[in-house]
């Protein structure tokens, strides 16, 4: 990559708002309803997480992309309000089911790491959320390169991918709790 495209995503990127490290909150709550088409999506004030399926009416169990690691899936609500101009209904289309207001960098969430939400808890997996061609088609090649760009420097500009480790019910407004005690980097 040349560096002026190399400086226009770093521009990019620190006009991003910093997030919380250790107490965030869940901004938006979006399913994939059982049953629906490619891209529908649905806005929802509350869910429950459940091992080994991941959110309750979310359609991911049934996803031929469903493995292990990846029952819910985390983006920082800045990183998206950027690559949807600020409209909910287009950040929505991310696909990603908890819009959160915490910083999900490596640094900050190191794998192994448990975000406590209410009686539900997460844990960070090691599989890397990366953005595909439905991305591409739904943000474009700029935002794209942009989440890509961050995913590079450790940022997780798409955010993160999680285990449902224990269930329990996420709300809009809920408090995030970090917890790296079990992670494989502990601070």
């Amino acid at each position: 990559m040349s560096s002026e495209f190399s400086s226009r995503f770093d521009r990019w990127i620190r006009g991003i708002a910093p997030s919380p490290k250790d107490v965030g909150t869940v901004k938006g709550l979006v399913l994939r309803p059982e049953g629906s088409a490619e891209g529908e999506r649905q806005r929802v004030e509350s869910s429950v997480a459940v091992p080994e399926r991941g959110l309750e009416g979310d359609r991911w169990a049934d996803s031929p992309y469903a493995t292990a690691g990846n029952e819910v899936s985390l983006i920082n609500v800045h990183f998206l309000r950027a690559i949807s101009d600020g409209d909910e209904d287009r950040g929505a289309l991310s696909g990603d089911n908890l819009h959160v207001d915490l910083d999900l960098s490596e640094e900050n969430l190191p794998l192994g790491s448990r975000l406590s939400i209410g009686e539900a808890v997460l844990e960070v997996s090691d599989v890397e959320h990366i953005p595909c061609a439905s991305f591409l088609e739904r943000f474009g090649a700029f935002a794209t390169k942009s989440i890509a760009h961050a995913n590079g420097l450790g940022l997780r500009g798409r955010g993160v991918l999680c285990h449902v480790r224990a269930r329990g019910e996420i709300k809009l407004g809920d408090q995030i709790r970090v917890d790296r005690s079990g992670s494989s980097d502990q601070r």
